[in-house]
């Protein structure tokens, strides 16, 4: 809260200046933080390439993937430090390989030459980045939920890192003028670009080296995701016990039967097995569970290619790989979207029935308050008109021998009729308002032989009403279910008068008990010329749809050809019984 010195106060001394030596020591100590940093992150990079690189071959190139997915989870101003791990990572492998594979090269031990160097070691970290600049561009990121956009755009960017890196790959083996394989730090199956099949050798070299690329980093840039987002985390143990349980397993079954009957057709039975518990794993725990499976199953593939007993080629064990993992991992996330739309799908129906039952509990009070309205209004017109028209009438017949003698008996004559109308009106008017046979002879009895009837017959049509189902119920139902009954029959009645030309109309009403609740239907029926596009703009229907809906009931209109039957369901809870 600012405060404003007053004159009296003292003067308060200035903030002294902050040493120029402090916010040296300051930003010096951040800078050294920094690079404490960065050069942690650079080691953890190298402790991890160098034993994946080393152990990896041209088509399972993971420690590309693990240094895609390190790209894509830590910030781009700890970047630098990632690649001068790489760089280091791969010079350490690059001597390595060549001491243990007794093919030294001219540059640094393994290179043929400083050209060599560049493109191998120092472009290809960048090359990789690639695909992480196309995910972030399209923001994607490891915090984000994991859906089948996301999971298909992570594997178009691992594809793109890929293709540059095989286009690095073609310049450099065309510059080299040879191609080879790598297994277990041992350069294997060197042959010269020279002869026929040079293409073909060319292009077998560059689609192993880039399903290699590819398949490196769909098996580790999901669980890079899972591990580096605590959101991903729930539910994660039962994935990793089912994993224990089923999945290793099985892919433990696969190797023993695979190496035991090696080069034989069972090998391709097993994996068409593999691919469907890759499978059902995924559908069963969503992308996660793929990319467990997809990791295992690759292994399993890569234990079975080290020791050298594959029946395919190289290239087509890649293909299976990289197939399976990106029909899983799409498969799976394609599940997680279908559990979260569910799931959001039984929220919302949750939310609806609870408004449901908001705006049924609220419709009933109406109702209820509207009947109530009713009642008070019928008893103050009988109170207060009908004792004022009784007393009228009284006066005028005490005075209609003077109006006789004075020879106006037309004047009184015309007085008393004019009650009698007052008093017919009024009685239709409390009739609306407050049926009163409903109270006296109960809602059947009512229809039957109270004022529906007289409505009916009086304009020339045949009325007939039938009850169907367990009478006993009637009298089970509470005051504003009967009287909202007998509303929908008025109404439908008096739509059957005025609009529907019929020669006779017909009410049925059957009553049961079904779930707990008592349940009375309502059909209206004539045969007239009144159809169901008619009927829907007609006031009268609104009236009736809305004490039905009230009541947790159903309002349903159908053509009889000729006539209109008019169905209305009424539903009481069995508690709710007064």
């Amino acid at each position: 809260m600012n405060q404003t010195l007053r004159p009296s106060d003292p003067p308060r001394p200035a903030s002294p200046p902050r040493p120029l030596a402090v916010e040296k020591g300051t930003r010096s100590g951040g800078a050294i933080r920094e690079v404490a940093i960065g050069l942690v992150a650079m080691i953890a990079v190298i402790a991890v390439y160098v034993p994946l690189g080393l152990a990896g071959f041209f088509h399972w190139m993971v420690a590309n993937g693990v240094l895609f997915t390190a790209l894509w989870c830590i910030p781009r101003r700890w970047w630098p430090w990632l690649f001068a791990g790489a760089v280091l990572a791969r010079t350490i492998n690059g001597v390595a390989i060549s001491i243990t594979s007794g093919v030294p090269g001219d540059f640094m031990l393994y290179w043929p030459g400083p050209l060599q160097f560049v493109l191998d070691n120092l472009l290809e970290p960048f090359l990789l980045a690639t695909g992480v600049i196309l995910l972030q561009h399209w923001r994607v990121f490891p915090k984000d939920a994991m859906n089948l956009e996301s999971m298909t755009r992570i594997h178009l960017a691992t594809a793109v890192s890929a293709l540059a890196v095989v286009s690095k790959d073609l310049v450099y083996a065309l510059i080299d003028g040879r191609v080879g394989d790598m297994r277990l730090a041992q350069v294997i199956d060197i042959a010269p670009l020279a002869g026929p099949s040079v293409l073909a050798m060319l292009a077998a070299y560059l689609l192993k080296n880039f399903l290699g690329n590819f398949i490196g980093c769909i098996l580790i840039v999901p669980l890079g995701a899972w591990i580096d987002e605590p959101a991903h985390y729930s539910p994660s143990k039962p994935i990793i016990t089912s994993a224990i349980r089923y999945l290793l397993p099985t892919m433990a079954l696969y190797l023993v039967l695979s190496l035991s009957r090696p080069g034989s057709n069972l090998g391709e039975l097993l994996r068409l097995l593999l691919m469907v518990a890759v499978v059902v794993f995924a559908m069963r725990h969503g992308w996660r569970g793929a990319a467990l499976s997809v990791l295992v199953a690759s292994i399993a593939i890569a234990v079975e290619e080290h020791v050298g007993l594959p029946v395919y080629t190289p290239i087509r064990l890649q293909m299976f790989i990289a197939i399976t993992g990106a029909m899983a991992l799409l498969f799976g996330a394609a599940i997680d979207d279908m559990r979260r739309g569910t799931a959001l799908l039984r929220q919302a129906n949750a939310q609806a029935a609870v408004l449901t039952s908001q705006l049924h509990a609220s419709a009933l009070r109406n109702l209820q308050a509207e009947e109530r309205e009713r009642r008070r209004l019928a008893a103050d017109l009988h109170d207060e008109f009908g004792q004022n028209l009784t007393a009228l009438q009284t006066h005028l017949k005490l005075a209609q021998r003077d109006f006789i003698a004075s020879g106006r008996s037309a004047v009184v004559d015309n007085l008393l009729e004019l009650t009698r109308n007052m008093r017919r009106n009024i009685g239709s008017v409390l009739e609306s308002l407050r049926p009163a046979a409903l109270d006296e002879l109960g809602l059947y009895a009512s229809i039957e032989r109270g004022q529906i009837r007289r409505l009916v017959e009086e304009a020339g049509l045949a009325f007939a009403s039938h009850l169907e189902g367990d009478a006993r119920l009637l009298s089970m139902l509470a005051p504003v279910h009967r009287n909202a009954a007998y509303r929908v029959v008025q109404e439908a009645v008096t739509n059957v008068v005025r609009h529907a030309r019929a020669s006779r109309c017909e009410v049925r009403l059957r009553i049961n008990l079904r779930n707990d609740a008592i349940w009375l239907f309502i059909h209206v029926s004539d045969d007239g010329i009144g159809g169901v596009d008619g009927m829907r703009a007609n006031n009268g229907l609104t009236n009736i749809s809305d004490r039905v809906v009230a009541l947790s009931g159903a309002l349903k209109l159908a053509d009889q050809h000729p006539g209109l039957r008019v169905h209305a369901l009424i539903r009481q809870p069995f508690a709710e019984f007064e």
